[in-house]
């Protein structure tokens, strides 16, 4: 073999040593003895095998050739895939060319791995990366000793409470599950446990059971969910208890004409005042106003002598009473809504039970509060003022005062001096406030319930009450009721026109005209201790006055 070897080296390129010296060793290290069979002469014309990138070294390719070329020279010791003793087998993989044979065993290739449950997979299943520690993976088989179902028989709590309503206790408490219930507190030690799944469960109120409780078990990164029943709550029974209270008011078939004259805000204020005063007083604004105890009851300076009593009466005459449960049951209104444009009013009325009456055990003692709408009250009309019953003026006597002072009076004593016959006294936005304060001080209001005859006023109304006279502005917020529910301030005054006239006399004219915007409410369903509206409508009244000044 020997001998052939130097033969063929000798006759070989030099190119081609280094791959026939990788032939040669492979021949050499073979464990399988072929006495008969001599290595073939490779094909001079066959392309050699580049080698692989790895094996590449820089600017050395010429030396590896000659060191191969030479039997005497020692490999060198940067080159892995040369031998060190030549007596010894090359462990370098070699790089085989197109003719050489494929390897006994080929590896396997990644896809061709164990995978799942192959019994040759050594591989964690929780795809560990090559050559990391392998996670360690948790033995949950304890949870498999727990109960499926879970009683809490003997808790009275829980056995007096329907499933559904124990739930929203217990799942705030699944520690106390596990100590108390269970009695595992090696369990709860061992894992983090929670509830999960929550809209997954099943309440069964008929057989006091609630299924599909998941609990998840936690140790470190790994985690199990089990799915237990909680049993033992109380079994709620398809009896129908027979509730009354439904049947026991009902809204009036005809609501008395004297109370559906009266706009709905004062009737809503009058019925949530007189159920309770206490409720109310803060509202109260003290001094020469309209208030809650000025309407109460009957008010002959207010109201005609044959109109309604504004107290806890007028609940009677919207709602009418099974009085053979009048034993049973309580009312009372929680809740008014009033629409002044559209003449509606909205009771909510709260029935509860007579206290220690045991033909009202069964019941609840609260029923949902009923709501009740009333059509047909009055409503502002927003296109003839006459039909309502409210007008705003102001006296001659109080425009005098008003323009014979302050920044009116120097403009009207420029306008003397111009020998002008006529001028629009204009007003600047710093001294505007201060005139409409003016003006708001000396208006007066006058009740006139030509249509209906249930308003009406007897003595001269205000806005203001320190000039003696009595304010329907009676509440907090420069808020009012009668006639109807409304917040005036000097801001409804706007528009203002005075005109400054010469007169053949030598006097002169002064004529005023403004437009005074009073806010009509519709509201929503409240107890009226602040004022709440969902919607709004102007009503706009004109004023005008006149008086000579020389």
């Amino acid at each position: 073999m020997k001998k052939a070897t130097k033969l063929l080296l000798s006759i070989l390129p030099i190119s081609s040593i280094s791959f026939f010296s990788v032939v040669s060793c492979s021949t050499t290290n073979s464990n399988t003895k072929q006495p008969d069979k001599k290595p073939e002469k490779p094909n001079e014309n066959t392309p050699k095998t580049p080698p692989k990138p790895d094996d590449k070294k820089p600017n050395n390719n010429d030396d590896n050739s000659n060191n191969n070329s030479n039997p005497n020279n020692k490999p060198d010791s940067t080159t892995p895939s040369e031998n060190k003793d030549p007596s010894k087998p090359d462990k370098t993989p070699k790089t085989p060319d197109s003719d050489s044979k494929q390897p006994e065993e080929d590896p396997k290739k990644p896809d061709e791995q164990p995978q799942g449950d192959d019994p040759n997979n050594n591989h964690p299943h929780n795809n560990q990366p090559a050559g990391q520690p392998e996670v360690h993976k948790m033995d949950f088989s304890d949870l498999d000793k727990l109960p499926k179902k879970i009683s809490f028989d003997n808790f009275k709590i829980y056995k007096k409470q329907d499933a559904t309503s124990a739930w929203f206790d217990l799942k705030t408490k699944i520690k106390w599950i596990f100590e108390k219930v269970i009695n595992d507190k090696e369990i709860i030690n061992k894992y983090e446990v929670s509830f999960v799944n929550e809209n997954d469960l099943v309440f069964v109120d008929e057989k006091g059971v609630i299924d599909k409780v998941s609990i998840k078990f936690t140790k470190g990164k790994q985690s199990k969910t089990r799915t237990f029943s909680f049993t033992g709550f109380k079994k709620r029974t398809n009896t129908v208890i027979k509730n009354n209270k439904e049947n026991y008011i009902k809204p009036k078939n005809k609501v008395d004409e004297k109370l559906l004259g009266l706009y709905p805000s004062l009737v809503a204020y009058m019925l949530m005042y007189s159920q309770d005063h206490n409720n109310y007083r803060e509202l109260l604004q003290s001094g020469n106003v309209i208030n809650f105890e000025e309407l109460e009851n009957h008010n002959s300076s207010l109201f005609y002598d044959d109109s309604i009593n504004l107290n806890v009466e007028m609940k009677d005459l919207l709602l009418e009473y099974d009085k053979s449960l009048g034993e049973l049951y309580n009312d009372k209104i929680i809740d008014v809504r009033y629409d002044d444009i559209n003449g509606i009013l909205g009771l909510e009325v709260e029935i509860t039970n007579r206290d220690d009456n045991p033909k009202t055990k069964d019941e609840p003692f609260s029923y949902k509060p009923k709501a009740f709408i009333f059509q047909g009250f009055r409503k502002i009309d927003f296109n003839n003022n006459d039909r309502n019953v409210l007008s705003i003026n102001l006296l001659p006597s109080s425009l005098k005062e008003i323009v014979g002072k302050g920044n009116v009076k120097k403009k009207i004593d420029e306008f003397k001096k111009s020998g002008e016959s006529e001028n629009k006294i204009l007003f600047e936005k710093s001294t505007e406030p201060f005139f409409k304060q003016q003006l708001f001080k000396n208006l007066l209001v006058d009740i006139n319930d030509n249509e209906q005859k249930i308003y009406r006023s007897n003595q001269t109304l205000s806005l203001h009450s320190s000039n003696g006279y009595t304010s329907i502005i009676g509440l907090a917020g420069n808020m009012s009721i009668y006639p109807f529910h409304s917040i005036i301030t000097k801001d409804c005054i706007n528009n203002i026109s005075l005109v400054v006239n010469k007169q053949p006399d030598n006097n002169y004219l002064i004529t005023i005209d403004f437009d005074f915007d009073l806010p009509v409410f519709s509201s929503t369903f409240s107890d009226l201790k602040s004022h709440v509206a969902s919607d709004s409508k102007t009503l706009k009244l004109k004023v005008s006055a006149k008086t000579f000044i020389k």
